[in-house]
């Protein structure tokens, strides 16, 4: 009797083992929380931080180059705007930061979209080597900050006119090819 004892649990435990291991999963359903905040450019995961007075951070909370009367950091006795006929370097406008939790490095493309009298540049400015693009691509590793500077050439313009243009920023995973 012990025998067909053993002998039905030893069959009733296979046949469990094999019912259970050949089940299908088909479905799962959960809530979970999502928080994301929506910041401006300057408190982002890649932030676009203003280095300059001509650069600030507007009501909206994006970033804006604004060299005339209508930038919020302007002061009575303080210049316009740029010269008719003239170039001008600025250095250090904005910063492009890599602060995603990742760490991984981003490549940025930073591409403006009005005429041809604006450019960028990354870094530092020394005459006769560094040159402005109007799409320039910029490696940032995480945790830094690379520094983005701006020519402006007037050529050929004379007041009232104005350059007006849009700058659109892209950013992927990993570094810039060269």
């Amino acid at each position: 009797m012990k025998k067909i004892i053993g002998l039905f649990v030893l069959i009733a435990g296979l046949l469990i083992a094999v019912t259970a291991s050949s089940a299908n999963f088909a479905y799962f359903e959960a809530d979970r929380n999502v928080h994301i905040q929506v910041v401006p450019d300057d408190n982002e995961l890649i932030d676009l931080r203003p280095m300059q007075p001509y650069a600030y951070i507007n009501d909206n909370g994006m970033l804006v180059i604004d060299l005339s009367h209508n930038n919020g950091n302007w002061e009575e006795g303080f210049g316009e705007g740029v010269s008719p006929n003239s170039t001008y370097i600025f250095e250090e406008v904005f910063g492009v930061s890599n602060d995603l939790w990742e760490g991984t490095p981003i490549c940025m493309e930073i591409t403006y979209s009005g005429g041809d009298e604006v450019t960028f540049f990354e870094g530092d400015y020394v005459a006769g080597q560094t040159v402005g693009s109007d799409h320039l691509t910029v490696t940032v590793m995480p945790g830094d900050v690379v520094r983005i500077g701006m020519i402006i050439n007037t050529t050929g313009i004379s007041a009232p006119d104005s350059l007006d243009g849009q700058i659109q920023f892209y950013a992927e995973a990993g570094e810039c090819e060269s």
